[in-house]
C-alpha cells in the first residue's frame, strides 16, 4: 500500500477525463498508474503492469462493471445472452463480439432437452465462463444422470481425489481406484459412490443399465454389481468410474440445457464418449507426484470429446485463458 494526497484541481481533472469515456474493462488501473506515476512510483508501476493479478482485476471489472445490450451488468456471469432486456447476444463497447467462438457455440442450440447418459465437456472459449466462479467447470468432462421437471442432476468425472476405493477379492491382488469428485450435492436415498463403465463386454454380462434407456453409451450399476462382476473376473478395477457427489442445476434457476445452449457446455457425440471413458480411467489416485500427469489426461480426455463438425475448436494447452479485454 503506498499512502498519497492530491489537490481538489488534479482530481476534478481525472474526474473530465473518466467521464469522456473510460472504458471500464480497464477496472481503473489507469488512474492507479497516473497517480503511482505522481507520486514518484512508475517504475514500480511498470514492473507489474499486465501481471496476473491485473488480468483477473480486469475479468472482474468485465464481469461487474460492463453492460450488455439490455442494460444488463456482469458479462462474465451471463457470457453469451443478456438476462431479460436485449435478447441478443453480448457486444463489447466497440460493437465486436465477446467472443465469436462462444457465439458460435450459441448458434449450435439443442434441438432438444437434455437427456440422461448425455456427456457434456466445458466450454472451448478462448475466455473461459469460469474464470471467476466454479472453476472446477473449467475444461470439465460432465454426466447427465438424473433429468426431470425439477432438474438436472450430473457429475463431474474428470476430478480424481486423494482417496481411493479399495478392491478387495481381485484375482490379480490389492487395487484401489480413484474416488472421483463429482460435485457438491448427494443423491437422497441412494448410495453416495456412482458407479459407471462403459464396456461392451459388462453390457453384454448384463452389469448395469444405460443411463440413456437405449442399451449403449455408459452404464450404471450398483457396487455389489461392480465388486462381484471384479471378483468373477468378468471385469477388471479399471473398467470403471467411481464418482462421489454430483452437481444440481434447478429448472427454475436457469437450467443446464440453457447453459448448453449459451455455449458454457458442449455436447460430445455418442460416438465420443468411450473414447473419453477409456482416457479417464488411465488417471490415479491423486498425489503431489502425479499432479500434473492427471491433468493433462483430464485435457487429453476433453480434446477427444470434441465434436469434429462444430466449428468451435480447442484452443490447445498453451492458449493463456486469462488475457485481460483491454489487451487484445
Amino acid at each position: 500500500w503506498y499512502m498519497c494526497a492530491t489537490d481538489s484541481q488534479t482530481l476534478l481533472k481525472e474526474l473530465a477525463r473518466q467521464s469522456s469515456g473510460v472504458d471500464p474493462r480497464d477496472a481503473g488501473l489507469e488512474t492507479w498508474e497516473l497517480l503511482m506515476n505522481m507520486i514518484g512510483r512508475g517504475e514500480t508501476a511498470n514492473d507489474c503492469s499486465g501481471n496476473f493479478d491485473d488480468l483477473m482485476l480486469k475479468e472482474w471489472g468485465r464481469g461487474h462493471l460492463l453492460k450488455g445490450y439490455g442494460g444488463e451488468v456482469g458479462v462474465a456471469r451471463n457470457p453469451l445472452w443478456g438476462g431479460g432486456g436485449g435478447g441478443g447476444f453480448l457486444e463489447e463497447m466497440d460493437g465486436s463480439s465477446v467472443d465469436d467462438k462462444m457465439k458460435e457455440a450459441a448458434d449450435m442450440a439443442l434441438t432438444e432437452d437434455l437427456k440422461a447418459g448425455t456427456l457434456l465437456r466445458g466450454s472451448s472459449a478462448d475466455r473461459s465462463p469460469f474464470l471467476l466462479r466454479k472453476q472446477e467447470l473449467h475444461h470439465s468432462l460432465l454426466l447427465v444422470i438424473v433429468e426431470d421437471d425439477k432438474a438436472t442432476v450430473a457429475c463431474m468425472l474428470n476430478h480424481p481425489a486423494t482417496k481411493g476405493y479399495d478392491i478387495v477379492g481381485y484375482s490379480k491382488g490389492a487395487a484401489s481406484l480413484p474416488l472421483r469428485y463429482g460435485g457438491d450435492f448427494a443423491l437422497k436415498g441412494q448410495s453416495p459412490l456412482i458407479w459407471l463403465h462403459c464396456s461392451q463386454k459388462l453390457r453384454d454380462s448384463g452389469v448395469g443399465s444405460s443411463l440413456s434407456g437405449q442399451n449403449e453409451g455408459i452404464y450404471k450399476c450398483e457396487q455389489e454389481q461392480a465388486l462381484e462382476a471384479i471378483s468373477y473376473g468378468i471385469a477388471t478395477p479399471s473398467d470403471f468410474l467411481v464418482i462421489s457427489g454430483v452437481c444440481v442445476w434447478p429448472k427454475l434457476g436457469g437450467s443446464l440445457a440453457n447453459e448448453v445452449k449459451r455455449g458454457v457446455f458442449e455436447v460430445v457425440p455418442n460416438e465420443k464418449q468411450s473414447l473419453v471413458i477409456e482416457t479417464l480411467q488411465t488417471q490415479t489416485i491423486l498425489t503431489k507426484d502425479n499432479l500434473a500427469k492427471n491433468i493433462k489426461i483430464t485435457q487429453d480426455a476433453w480434446d477427444k470429446a470434441a465434436d469434429p463438425n462444430s466449428t468451435c475448436k480447442s484452443t490447445g494447452t498453451d492458449v493463456v485463458l486469462t488475457t485481460g479485454i483491454g489487451e487484445g
